[in-house]
């Protein structure tokens, strides 16, 4: 699936005049991007939340009329109908050259820049395992990435690497200043892999798109909001791994897997602690350095990863 600035160029179904469309959350929210896209700095933007309110209606409307010379604009669109297929038509038009984020930021790259290298061998695990040192097993490294990743790859079938936007994080770096305009990009805590967050994080696609979205919004907070690659390392820890911005943090996890597993050696020696719950084994102790205090059953699906791969020595 291709996408205009992260903007996903399907639908599940119809958006629009209630009664006549089904108007889905995620689609509605894509439509009120791709009319936001193309909407002229004289006017105001939509408000992304996913609600099919007078304003869109009559968006879609003065659309159908003005741009496509509707006769009698019925204020819906079809997945596969005429009035999506231009407005994603326009809105390509509209996106190409247009900054991700307003002038002096730094452009969120949102083609692949993936150099191929997308999976680990055993001697990039035991390189990390001797930088860290301390009697670390390979293993644990090794369990860490199955538990974040499937101990497959950090990247997606687009080369872009896997993420998970937490609209919580945000929040926090906002100082909430979009929780009543952007619901779902900025909301508070409520539980692990709430209703949004897997709203959001849905597939990769969603998930770039949600970023996508956040960024035009702030766009070090949107950065900074996401975990990345195979060890699912927050933007936020950035620092921690040894980046002086968070942006070059993200364009280190974009560009290969080996980069994604320098971050999280990084990342682990600057906690002494997680050091200490690795040298150890100490499985609680991990979930808790690495995941956070609410880390649910984090600790077993450690183990229980870690205990497989002894078994195959």
């Amino acid at each position: 699936m291709t996408s205009v600035q992260g903007v996903p160029e399907s639908l599940s179904a119809s958006v629009g005049t209630p009664g006549k469309a089904r108007n889905v959350l995620a689609d509605v929210q894509a439509v009120q991007r791709l009319f936001n896209l193309i909407t002229p700095a004289s006017a105001s933007l939509l408000v992304v939340d996913g609600k099919c309110g007078p304003l869109l209606l009559q968006r879609i409307k003065d659309y159908q009329s003005n741009r496509l010379q509707f006769t009698h604009p019925d204020g819906v669109i079809d997945p596969a109908g005429r009035t999506f297929n231009r407005l994603v038509e326009d809105a390509h038009k509209a996106s190409r050259g247009m900054p991700l984020a307003a002038p002096g930021k730094s452009p969120l790259v949102t083609t692949p820049v993936c150099d191929g290298h997308v999976a680990l061998t055993d001697a990039d695990f035991q390189s990390a395992a001797a930088v860290l040192g301390n009697g670390i097993s390979v293993n644990i490294l090794k369990a860490f990435a199955t538990v974040e990743s499937g101990g497959r790859s950090g990247f997606g079938p687009t080369l872009m690497p896997v993420i998970a936007y937490e609209g919580h994080i945000f929040r926090r770096y906002t100082q909430h200043r979009f929780d009543k305009a952007y619901p779902f990009l900025s909301y508070p805590y409520v539980e692990k892999a709430g209703a949004q967050w897997r709203a959001n994080n849905k597939t990769q696609v969603t998930a770039w798109a949600t970023l996508a979205a956040a960024y035009n919004l702030d766009a070090d907070a949107a950065l900074m909001s996401v975990s990345y690659g195979m060890f699912q390392i927050m933007g936020f820890n950035y620092a921690a791994c040894g980046y002086k911005s968070v942006v070059d943090f993200v364009t280190a996890m974009k560009l290969n897997a080996g980069q994604q597993l320098i971050a999280f050696v990084g990342f682990c020696r600057k906690s002494p602690a997680l050091i200490k719950a690795m040298k150890n084994k100490d499985f609680a102790g991990m979930a808790r350095y690495y995941n956070g205090a609410d880390y649910g059953d984090y600790d077993r699906r450690i183990q229980k990863a870690y205990d497989a791969l002894e078994k195959k020595k």
